[in-house]
């Protein structure tokens, strides 16, 4: 299985193309002048398609950074076995 990280960064690069591996690692909202509602709905559904998953409308305010982006994921995929939301078997 790929690491989340360097596919994360990835989607990061094809949104952002002229920010460095060292940007990107620090890149938000506030910091990335070519961050807009466009480039917001483009990250998202890069971000989407890449980890197969949909990233839900009401967690898109607080994922503006590439850390928080990063910890959303890593949260996400721990959450998930073989295919299997973890939030399916509890009910």
């Amino acid at each position: 299985m790929d690491e989340i990280q360097p596919r994360l960064v990835r989607c990061f690069a094809a949104v952002f193309p002229n920010l460095s591996g060292d940007q990107i690692a620090v890149a938000s909202a506030d910091t990335v002048s070519a961050w807009d509602s466009v480039a917001s709905v483009t990250l998202f559904a890069m971000i989407e398609e890449e980890f197969e998953l949909e990233i839900d409308i009401e967690d898109l305010g607080e994922l503006l950074a590439f850390d928080k982006i990063l910890a959303y994921l890593n949260t996400m995929t721990a959450r998930t076995v073989k295919g299997h939301s973890f939030d399916s078997w509890v009910q």
